[in-house]
């Protein structure tokens, strides 16, 4: 609420005052009348629905940002992007006496924090958002190839999913010098699980250039491929492997080749005294246990009774009947 006061002076050479039947009440010859006025005015602004702190839009898509603030007098409206006034290169338009701002299109340069300020010359309120644009994936980074004669490591890392979940990953590799018929075998996509960050390529040409693309997709599309180009080795065969025998030899001393075959020596002579005291081991236990079943079988006669004194009598008398039968 505002407080005006003013002055108001009136020059008049003749002044009447007549009511509603036509009487003069009064009469007023040239003079001048001089009165103090004051009176209050009421002005006001309010924020009706503010912004959200964050707002998010699909690139290409349509956007309004709507400054709703309403005042008495009503508020001139003044928008700001980053705390700068809005350049032409904007997607972002005012609209509606500078109440909203409205893209057909959004670009990803749009991004950005916007501040809307509502100004009625005696109150002001302002409004602010940050603005996210959600794009198709960015470009893989750290993409390598590791390649063998025959196979090859392909590892990535997922820089910028655009705002969305990755769905899933798509890699192509072919030949770099390739006849036309064989383009269509390795022109086609292998869709990798988005969890995924390592791939193996068997049944790779020793010897042959490759190219190797690979890019991320989300619920936008695919982002942008990335290219690498490798060679595959060449197989190694009996004599490249003696002359890279050859080639190092001055790293392998005869004594170094001495205590190898030393140490083998040795653990073979370990080896075989352990096993021979596990077979000795082995062999006396197996023994005991037969010795040991042996004994409880050995079951006496209770029917055969021998009397040894009787037994040695009768031995006797028998040595003494022949010794006299004799003479």
């Amino acid at each position: 609420m505002s407080v005006f006061n003013f002055t108001l002076i009136l020059s008049f050479s003749y002044l009447s005052f007549v009511n509603s039947k036509g009487y003069t009440l009064a009469e007023f010859q040239q003079g001048f009348f001089r009165s103090f006025l004051s009176f209050y005015y009421i002005a006001s602004i309010k924020v009706l629905q503010p912004l959200p702190p964050i707002t998010e839009g699909d690139i290409g898509s349509r956007l309004t940002l709507q400054c709703n603030i309403s005042g008495h007098p009503f508020p001139q409206f003044f928008w700001y992007k980053d705390g700068h006034q809005l350049t032409k290169d904007l997607s972002l338009q005012v609209k509606d006496h500078g109440g909203s701002l409205y893209s057909s299109g959004l670009h990803r340069g749009d991004e950005g924090s916007y501040t809307c300020v509502a100004d009625n010359n005696y109150e002001f309120q302002k409004l602010t958002t940050k603005l996210v644009v959600k794009t198709r994936p960015g470009q893989l980074v750290n993409v390598t190839v590791i390649p063998s004669s025959v196979v090859a490591t392909v590892r990535w890392y997922v820089g910028d999913d655009g705002g969305y979940p990755i769905s899933h990953f798509t890699l192509v590799y072919f030949p770099l010098f390739h006849e036309a018929n064989d383009t269509k075998h390795f022109l086609v996509p292998i869709k990798i699980s988005p969890s995924v960050r390592e791939f193996l390529i068997y049944h790779l040409k020793p010897d042959t250039h490759y190219v190797f693309r690979i890019w991320a997709s989300n619920k936008l599309g695919q982002g942008k491929p990335t290219t690498v180009k490798v060679k595959t080795t060449k197989p190694l065969d009996l004599p490249e492997v003696v002359q890279h025998r050859i080639a190092y030899e001055d790293y392998f001393s005869s004594t170094l080749w001495m205590v190898a075959a030393s140490m083998v020596a040795a653990t073979v002579l370990f080896v075989s005294c352990l096993s021979c005291i596990l077979i000795y081991r082995d062999g006396r236990h197996i023994y005991d246990e037969i010795e040991l079943q042996a004994v409880p079988n050995l079951i006496p006669n209770r029917g055969f009774d021998i009397n040894l004194e009787e037994s040695r009598l009768l031995r006797e008398a028998d040595q003494n009947g022949r010794r006299t039968f004799s003479y």
